[in-house]
């Protein structure tokens, strides 16, 4: 759950700063605190003993004068992660610096291209071959008994380079995958058709380019779809299951097909909506589903945005990518507002409400008589403000262990800082349920909990509907 994503996530890449510099890790650190002291909204609530928190800055100030380069990312990591908020973190190259793997140099392989295309298409072997996904293209070849190697053929990112060995993989089914920081993550793989090779723990999921797949790109589509935790389908004459793994931007139109598609399943008796593993992405995502969930009404919590120049900056950058067709008249209010109110909180609500709007529901002519979500540690951001509202139908239960608990600061864009190479991914807003109601490493509660003996919580929520 590295990179939980806010409601509705901008990920932009700060305009406000004209330049970057080299700076050394005090340098680097120093700045990272004035960002957060000054535009973190969750500062003054989560600093509350002041005490504690000078002598932890303290510390680490002290820490960061002897650092070199090498050790400063977990310098900085440290003390992004004081504030203990899911969407707020350092790092590099888009992603967070991380204690728990380690980083380095990049190993390369020399490999004449066309004469390793020539030969593993006539390869019998089930790992040797060309792999891809929308990211890079890989080679995969065997290097001795016990391990075959993935160096990258193409890469969307600069970082990486062809010839540079981004994965491995072992005999005894464990992998080595080097993130687009060079940090080092380890899992499990397996290949569950012999087009794909999947890669659980880091969600990468490659299909077999050469030698040539034996499914049609539809068939492996369908495939990786249900791989990556998207299918509806009927479970029995009463029941059907919605499985969502994620509400990310690129998954929107495969969610809205499954819906549309799937009509007649969301008019089921009992419907099992399964939200395991998914972190977050927009609220877009399940907005077609609540006319078959929901009541008459919802009750949304606020939310209020602290106004700060890179705020403002990242907002003006947005501005100047939307088609010049399209009125910016709103965006323009809200700017002119954060500028009036720079340093303070702004609530940019249009009703007039502030803790809690009502959002109206029309509802469908049919819909399901008993809904069950399913949700565990890794249900995260906006899945758990789904849970949130669905919570208030008196039709649904949630089944499962606490969600992840990232909810309460949110909007979170991603900004360069001054120095070169170092940035700071941070949220803009916080609710206004707190301090009453906090969910950041809490978590939605489940109504009922599964606990460890239950090994097929499916079964187990279908026999709950169904007996």
């Amino acid at each position: 759950m590295k990179k939980v994503l806010s409601l509705i996530v901008l990920l932009l890449f700060s305009g406000v700063y004209a330049q970057s510099k080299n700076c050394n890790c005090n340098q680097a650190l120093e700045e990272l605190i004035r960002k957060i002291e000054s535009e973190y909204p969750g500062f003054s609530f989560k600093t509350k003993d002041i005490s504690a928190y000078s002598d932890f800055k303290g510390n680490l100030l002290q820490k960061s004068k002897k650092a070199n380069s090498n050790a400063c990312p977990a310098i900085l990591k440290s003390y992004a992660d004081y504030f203990k908020d899911p969407h707020l973190w350092a790092g590099a190259n888009g992603a967070p610096f991380s204690v728990s793997t380690t980083s380095g140099s990049v190993e390369s392989i020399d490999i004449n291209l066309q004469e390793f295309r020539d030969f593993v298409e006539k390869s019998t072997d089930k790992y040797e071959g060309i792999w891809s996904n929308d990211t890079y293209t890989f080679g995969i070849k065997k290097t001795n008994a016990k391990q075959y190697t993935g160096f990258i053929i193409e890469s969307k990112y600069k970082e990486w380079k062809p010839g540079d060995i981004k994965f491995k993989l072992y005999a005894n089914g464990t992998f080595e995958y080097a993130l687009l920081d060079r940090t080092i993550e380890t899992g499990d793989y397996k290949l569950p058709d012999e087009n794909i090779l999947h890669l659980e723990d880091v969600s990468v999921a490659l299909v077999r380019r050469l030698p040539k797949p034996t499914l049609n790109e539809q068939q492996i589509a369908e495939k990786l779809n249900e791989l990556n935790g998207f299918y509806f389908k009927r479970l029995s004459s009463k029941t059907a299951i919605l499985k969502l793994g994620s509400f990310d931007y690129p998954h929107l139109k495969t969610i809205d097909s499954l819906i549309e598609s799937n009509k007649i399943l969301l008019e089921s008796e009992n419907l099992i909506i399964d939200l395991r593993g998914n972190p977050g992405g927009s609220t877009t995502a399940y907005q077609k589903l609540l006319p078959y969930i929901s009541g008459k009404a919802i009750r949304n919590t606020g939310t209020e945005f602290l106004s700060s120049k890179t705020y403002i900056g990242n907002l003006e950058s947005y501005k100047k990518t939307i088609d010049k067709n399209i009125s910016t008249t709103a965006l323009d209010e809200k700017i002119n507002l954060l500028k009036s109110n720079l340093g303070k909180y702004v609530n940019f609500s249009i009703s007039g409400e502030t803790e809690v709007s009502v959002e109206n529901i029309e509802m469908a002519a049919k819909s399901p008589k008993q809904i069950i979500f399913l949700a565990n540690g890794l249900t995260g951001s906006s899945a758990e403000y789904f849970l949130f509202i669905a919570k208030q139908s008196r039709k649904v239960k949630i089944f499962g262990k606490p969600s992840y608990g990232a909810l309460d600061y949110g909007n979170a864009y991603l900004n360069n800082l001054e120095c070169s190479g170092y940035q700071v991914f941070m949220p803009t807003y916080r609710a206004l349920r707190l301090p009453d109601y906090p969910i950041d490493n809490i978590g939605i509660q489940p109504d009922i909990y599964m606990d460890n003996s239950i090994r097929d919580w499916v079964t187990f929520a279908i026999d709950y509907l169904e007996n």
